[in-house]
């Protein structure tokens, strides 16, 4: 496990940092850009809603205005010029088009109440008594001299706007007779025609040149000064933006513009930012501003956007200290297991030795008992069998005349010194003993033990030996024989049920040869003799290939192995400089053996 390294975190801290202020700095140009237009979107929409309550304004008291032109010019001729007559279908068309209508009276050009008409008694008054006082007019008495054209000015009754609509009636001479005046409730036509608080986040508001408040949402704020009636009302707001907004709208004919100021259709009334497109319109002799009014954040989205962008920025802030705890804490772990680990490694490389040392000791310790043992054994057996070769011989010389007698006196003999041979065999383990080698046919020697082998293996066992000529070889007969020995054995073992075990020699050629002759320099120009030792065996796991030449180590159970044969095999060929080669599958196990031959028996 390699040490964590602190520059990734840094790197990662620094790459998280930049991008977090990049983002930041996007974020904000991004929000003032938002802003901006959507301000300058916000002012364009509020213009043209402004455009739109001045149209409807004007065509309304146009309305109006044409309606009293038509009654009047209905009702009036040379017998009657100073009282209004009852009509149903011209009142009806006049009076009750809507309930902006407050009235409807003939006054003559001194000023005298002559007929009237009670809006809400729907009759005409007997004695006529005045429902408004329209006479507050202060364009009233120019109006009587038949000099104001369609309306006066607004004026104020019972906190109530109105707005008097001027109709002269002339005789056929041109010669002022009566006055018609329809007053007209600013307020209820408001309501009525212009009102827009259910469908805006704002609303219309008009106002005359004192600026006190002509038509409102809220009827308590009709006839309130912007400022100096607020402030009695309300003395605990703040009314600077208010003194500003009414300088720039004196000013000016036509703006926008944004401020603080309140929604005072609200019970509590809060400070908010608002923006306002204006305009001041002359509708007949009267001049008035009609200023339209949003909340700068709801009409724009801007409150959510920039809640939103508080809330994002928050998050990525808290995202980055989440990022670097966790990267702290995930880098210290990481230090913790990575020292950790190397406490581990040392700790198990020193059982490691620890445990292989104890274990060649072992090992030597067991070779070294089993050397003194079969030293024993073999000095033992040799003075078991000497007797009993020598008597065996006695008795063949003596009874040559029983020819089935002789016949299993042979066998035992030849038994016995087989076994006189496998002794001096183990013992070549125990002890050193320089030994001369030979000449030998290979073939000859593995024949022979062949033979031997198919009396010691049992009889399921089935054995098959194919020979080819290979020449000779400078060997000990005993090794080669000790090596088929341990190898056969180990493959029927290997396989319960039905095994069979095919031996094969022959010269090595091909792939084989070459193999051979590049396992080291010294062969690079050598032939071969190929044996091999091939089973039907369930082969041998790869986990324990590494160990199979390892004194000791079997698989088998203790009475059928001592782990000693294939390292047995293992020792004889390094002795010999043999090359020993396994291959093994799920269908079975082939050890090879190659054998470097005499030079002068090749073919």
């Amino acid at each position: 496990m390699k040490k964590p390294s602190s520059r990734l975190l840094v790197l990662g801290m620094m790459t998280v940092l930049f991008l977090t202020v990049l983002g930041m700095v996007i974020t904000a140009n991004s929000y003032q850009q938002t802003q901006k237009h959507a301000l300058k979107m916000g002012e364009n929409q509020l213009a043209k809603i402004n455009d739109s309550v001045i149209k409807i304004l004007r065509l309304e008291i146009k309305s109006y205005t044409l309606a009293l032109e038509d009654y009047a010019s209905n009702i009036f001729n040379e017998k009657n010029y100073h009282e209004l007559i009852e009509d149903t279908q011209l009142d009806n068309s006049l009076l009750f088009k809507t309930s902006a209508a407050a009235g409807l009276y003939l006054v003559s050009p001194t000023g005298t109440l002559l007929s009237g008409k009670d809006i809400h008694a729907d009759q005409f008054v007997k004695e006529p008594v005045k429902v408004t006082a329209f006479d507050q007019d202060p364009l009233y008495l120019k109006a009587l001299k038949g000099s104001v054209l369609q309306n006066g000015e607004a004026y104020f009754a019972d906190n109530t706007s109105y707005v008097n609509l001027y109709r002269p009636v002339y005789d056929k001479h041109h010669v002022l007779q009566s006055i018609l005046v329809l007053p007209i409730n600013l307020e209820e036509l408001y309501q009525q025609e212009i009102d827009t608080t259910e469908n805006q986040n704002g609303y219309t508001m008009v106002k005359n040149e004192e600026m006190k408040v002509l038509m409102h949402p809220s009827t308590e704020q009709i006839g309130l000064d912007i400022i100096n009636g607020r402030k009695l009302k309300y003395p605990d707001l703040d009314y600077s933006d208010l003194a500003h907004l009414e300088d720039v709208q004196k000013t000016n004919e036509k703006g926008t513009l944004s401020y603080n100021s309140y929604w005072w259709t609200e019970e509590d009334p809060k400070k908010v930012l608002k923006i306002s497109a204006y305009e001041w319109i002359t509708v007949g002799d009267a001049r008035w501003i009609v200023a339209s009014s949003s909340d700068f954040y709801e009409r724009n989205g801007l409150a959510l956007q920039k809640n939103l962008i508080i809330l994002g920025l928050l998050t990525i802030l808290l995202a980055i200290i989440i990022l670097l705890a966790v990267s702290f804490s995930h880098y210290n772990r990481q230090n913790r297991t990575y020292i950790e680990n190397l406490r581990l490694v040392e700790r198990q490389n020193f059982l490691k030795e620890k445990h292989a040392l104890e274990k060649s000791m072992m090992q030597k310790s067991q070779l070294e008992t089993v050397g003194l043992l079969t030293t024993t054994i073999v000095h033992d057996m040799n003075n078991f069998l000497t007797p009993m070769i020598g008597n065996l011989q006695l008795l063949i010389e003596e009874y040559q005349s029983n020819e089935a007698l002789v016949a299993d006196l042979n066998e035992v003999y030849q038994a016995a010194q087989k076994g006189q041979n496998l002794s001096t065999n183990v013992l070549r383990f125990t002890k050193t003993g320089i030994k001369t080698k030979e000449s030998l046919s290979i073939e000859e020697v593995v024949s022979e033990a062949i033979d031997t082998m198919r009396v010691l293996v049992p009889k399921k066992v089935t054995l098959t030996y194919q020979a080819s000529f290979v020449g000779t070889a400078l060997i000990e007969a005993s090794d080669l024989q000790v090596i088929l020995y341990n190898l056969i054995t180990n493959a029927y073992q290997a396989q319960p049920e039905n095994p069979h075990i095919q031996v094969r020699l022959s010269a090595a050629a091909d792939k084989q040869l070459t193999a051979f002759q590049n396992h080291s320099l010294a062969y690079c120009d050598k032939h071969f003799a190929q044996l091999t030792v091939t089973d039907n065996g369930p082969g041998i796991p790869k986990e324990i290939e590494s160990k199979m030449f390892t004194p000791f180590f079997t698989t088998k159970t203790e009475s059928n192995g001592t782990g000693l044969g294939l390292f047995i095999v293992s020792s004889i060929a390094k002795k010999n400089d043999w090359i020993l080669q396994v291959k093994s599958t799920v269908y079975g196990t082939t050890f090879t053996l190659g054998i470097p031959i005499d030079s002068d028996n090749i073919q």
